[in-house]
This record gives structure tokens, C-alpha cells and sequence, in this order.
């Protein structure tokens, strides 16, 4: 009876713990499924982190490409700005030049004309007589101490009328072109190489041989004379290249826009001064360049004539 009671007390221990294995067994299977669900968790994490990673990498790449078309295209933009305001500034140039062709014209066929009719009055007998009335009415007319009836005053008006329509030319100012002249003077500081000064401008040709008549003569020389009488006599003549006229002056010791700004200037000054001898209206625009539209527009060094 003690082996037996022995032998159902082991079976029921086998059993307890067949039970307890079980229950173990069945605890680690469901531990085992966690982990699995978990592990699956995270392969999905990954491969969504991997296909996040990889639409980055795609829109990075299709942002580098559109960076790469941005710069190309801004590239393009400047090198076309860069050939328009070249294009604009020898257009502005011609332009001017153009225009003064036909002011000098005008103004050389009015003076022409002019200086004609004065020698033809001058080489007539009663042209000296015809003067000195002019003159002595003049000098009556506008004598404010001897009262002159009113009577008088208009037969004098007309009488010096009269006088005027015929010797007008030897009394009266020379005439002048209509319109205006306009041109834009253009200038900038060059730091490549020696630096310098440049002022440009387009003034038609002058006459071969120039004289009192020729209005591009008189603005280039009137021009030059006031560079001259600012900057000093040792500034460089203009020279003339593609119908431009081009001042060039080192700039020295100086700083380079303080020569440019100099220079221009006095050119613009000679100009306005010239114009205004000559009866001729003038506007002058100043525009300052950058060095590189410089660059292209107006070389350094080259074979142009000098004046």
C-alpha cells in the first residue's frame, strides 16, 4: 500500500507539472506571437521608413535637377540682360548720333544761308546807310529820358520794321535749328588693368574741313576745351570709334569714380557751353554704366582716331 500510494502521488506530481508545461509551453507560444507581431511591426516600420527614405531621395535628386534648370536659366537671363543692355547702350548711342545728324544739318544750312545773305547785303551800296538809322532808332527808342509822342514812337517801330526786314541778317542773332539737341552721356570707372575714366557720346561727324558752320565740330572741340580747362592739359584726346566720341582718362592717384564723375562732368559742361554759343537748344542725359556694359561696349586700346 506505501508504493502505491507512492506511485499516485508521482503520477499526480507528472501530471502537475505536464500541467505547468503546458501552461508554460502555451505562455512562451503566446510570448513567441507577440514578438513575431511585434517583429512584423517593425519590418513594416522599416519598410516604410525605406520607402520614406527612398521618395526623398527621389525628390531630393528632382530638386537638385530643378536647381541645376534654375541656374541655367538664371545664367541665360544674365548673359541676355547682359547682351540687351549692350544692344541698348549702342542703339542710345547710334541714336543720338543719328538725331544730331540731322540738327547739324539744319544748323548748317541755316548758317550757310545766313552768312550768305550777309555778305549780299553787306556788298550793296545803301546797306551802310540802312545800319546807321537801324542804330540811331535803336539807340532813340530806348533813350528813356528824351520823351517821344506816341505818334513818333510808332512811325519809329515801323521805320525800324522796315529796316529789319531788309538788313535783318547784319543786326539780328544768327538763326537756329528747330528741335532740340539731345544726347545721353554715358560714363563709368574701369579697374581692370590701368584704371581710367570713360565718357562717351554720340555726336555725328564733323565736316572735312570743319569751320563756323559745323556743329559736331564745335561741340567736340568745345567738349574737349572745357576737359582741358577742368582736368588739366594733359588729358588724353577723344577719340572717335563706331561714330562714338570717347573720352579716356587715367585715373592716377585718384579713386576711379571720382575721376569718371570728373570727367564727366567737365564733358557735359563743354557740351552745354558749346550748344548754348551756338543758339542751339541741348539736354544732356548722364547715365553712369557698369564696368563689364563698359567693357563690351567701349574696348581699350584699340586703333580709333584721335582728334
Amino acid at each position: 500500500m506505501g508504493l502505491l500510494k507512492d506511485f499516485l502521488r508521482i503520477e499526480a506530481d507528472r501530471r502537475g507539472a505536464l500541467a505547468a508545461l503546458r501552461l508554460e509551453a502555451q505562455s512562451r507560444r503566446l510570448q513567441i506571437d507577440e514578438i513575431g507581431a511585434e517583429a512584423k511591426r517593425k519590418r513594416d516600420e522599416v519598410a516604410m521608413i525605406e520607402e520614406g527614405l527612398r521618395r526623398l531621395a527621389e525628390d531630393i535628386a528632382r530638386t537638385e535637377e530643378q536647381l541645376l534648370e534654375i541656374e541655367s536659366r538664371r545664367d541665360d537671363h544674365d548673359r541676355e540682360a547682359h547682351e540687351r543692355k549692350i544692344e541698348a547702350v549702342r542703339s542710345s548711342l547710334e541714336y543720338d548720333r543719328a538725331d544730331g545728324h540731322r540738327i547739324s544739318e539744319d544748323f548748317r544750312r541755316l548758317r550757310s544761308a545766313f552768312e550768305s545773305e550777309r555778305a549780299r547785303l553787306l556788298a550793296e551800296a545803301d546797306t551802310g546807310r540802312m545800319m546807321d538809322n537801324f542804330f540811331q532808332i535803336e539807340a532813340f527808342l530806348k533813350d528813356t529820358g528824351t520823351p517821344i509822342p506816341d505818334a513818333a514812337r510808332k512811325a519809329l517801330v515801323k521805320e525800324r520794321q522796315d529796316l529789319m526786314g531788309r538788313i535783318g541778317p547784319l543786326v539780328a542773332p544768327p538763326p537756329a535749328p528747330e528741335g532740340v539737341f539731345k544726347a545721353t552721356v554715358v560714363y563709368t570707372a574701369l579697374e581692370e588693368g590701368e584704371p581710367a575714366a570713360i565718357v562717351a557720346v554720340g555726336l555725328p561727324d564733323e565736316a572735312e574741313p570743319s569751320g563756323a558752320h559745323d556743329l559736331p565740330a564745335l561741340l567736340l572741340y568745345g567738349s574737349y576745351a572745357s576737359v582741358v580747362e577742368k582736368i588739366g592739359p594733359g588729358v588724353p584726346r577723344p577719340r572717335r570709334e563706331e561714330g562714338v566720341v570717347i573720352y579716356e582718362q587715367p585715373a592716377g592717384s585718384r579713386a576711379t569714380d571720382e575721376a569718371a564723375l570728373d570727367l564727366f562732368l567737365a564733358v557735359k559742361a563743354g557740351l552745354e557751353k558749346a550748344a548754348s554759343a551756338a543758339g542751339v537748344p541741348c539736354e544732356l542725359t548722364g547715365v553712369f554704366l557698369e564696368p563689364e556694359i563698359a567693357s563690351a561696349v567701349f574696348p581699350r586700346g584699340g586703333q580709333a582716331r584721335r582728334f
